[in-house]
């Protein structure tokens, strides 16, 4: 095990991970958790890095997500980050859903 994964590290990543996975995509926890096939409160344990995820949920989440398991677990690349975001934004915008 790596310095960096050491002391929940990866617990905090998969958090980190699954939260903005899950915003990128417009849903709320009931939908991850219905797509996942896990509790509401569950899924809001893991995004607040309460809870050691087994290997079956790691994998019902990456399933939901459309990606595999070690996906879950990498260091977000910025650069892709943005411009995935971009691409939402731009496609809220062009359906009209530019906010409240």
């Amino acid at each position: 095990m790596t310095a960096a994964m050491s002391g929940g590290a990866a617990r905090r990543l998969l958090a980190q991970n699954v939260r903005i996975l899950r915003l990128m995509r417009g849903w709320s926890q009931e939908a991850l958790a219905e797509a996942a096939e896990l509790d509401r409160s569950y899924v809001g344990d893991i995004e607040q890095a309460r809870r050691n995820v087994s290997l079956d949920s790691l994998e019902r989440l990456a399933q939901a997500f459309g990606m595999v398991v070690p996906d879950l677990l990498r260091e977000p690349d910025p650069t892709e980050l943005g411009a995935q975001l971009l691409r939402r934004f731009s496609s809220d915008i062009g359906k009209g859903n530019n906010g409240p």
